[in-house]
């Protein structure tokens, strides 16, 4: 179950960060830019920030569940969630970020950069805590013992190996970012029946 609990974090992870955002156009310029040493310590910062947010997600999630009627509520509230974020994923298109990198950018600093922006980017708390609830209650992850840090570590990984992917597809993450059905209607397509299943089972 924690070799399950690692890979299931690591896909949704990967697939998850597939959308262009902040973080990873930075780490796709600065490849263009030939700096991918800068984009590699970006990248972990991220991560390394995703990993508190995401940590501190899930103990949040746990405490709840120790608490039957809230525990409910919640699984309600990430029904409504999940297919909200299945909707806007159908509805909006993605747009190029114009977001400027620095052409002398060092490593060091893009390790600055990149705590920067992943302390920037509050909306992993939501995300994860939909989709951890999610996972957990179909049984698909165990968030118990040592399954929490497994879980943790695949998410973490999962992101880390999609940004060095950015890096080194550079140029060429472009073309993927702009596909409208991989980075929006797929996911949205996904997310709105998990959102649909869930809020059934729970009615």
């Amino acid at each position: 179950m924690i070799t399950q609990s690692f890979c299931i974090a690591f896909i949704v992870s990967y697939l998850g960060s597939i959308p262009p955002g902040t973080i990873n156009v930075s780490v796709m310029q600065l490849s263009i830019l030939r700096r991918h040493r800068a984009a590699i310590f970006l990248s972990l910062a991220a991560c390394l920030v995703e990993f508190i947010y995401a940590g501190i997600t899930v103990q949040f999630q746990l405490y709840l569940n120790q608490n039957p009627e809230i525990a409910y509520y919640l699984r309600l509230v990430t029904a409504i969630a999940l297919i909200g974020l299945g909707a806007i994923n159908l509805l909006i298109r993605s747009q190029n970020e114009a977001i400027q990198v620095d052409e002398k950018l060092k490593g060091r600093h893009g390790f600055l950069r990149g705590l920067i922006l992943g302390f920037l980017n509050p909306m992993t708390i939501p995300f994860w805590l939909a989709i951890t609830t999610y996972l957990e209650s179909e049984r698909w992850v165990a968030l118990d013992g040592s399954g929490y840090w497994f879980y943790l570590l695949g998410l973490t990984v999962g992101t880390f190996m999609l940004l060095i992917t950015i890096n080194t597809l550079g140029k060429r993450f472009g073309k993927i970012a702009n596909n409208q059905l991989v980075v929006r209607q797929i996911p949205g397509m996904l997310l709105l029946g998990l959102g649909l299943y869930y809020l059934l089972k729970l009615i």
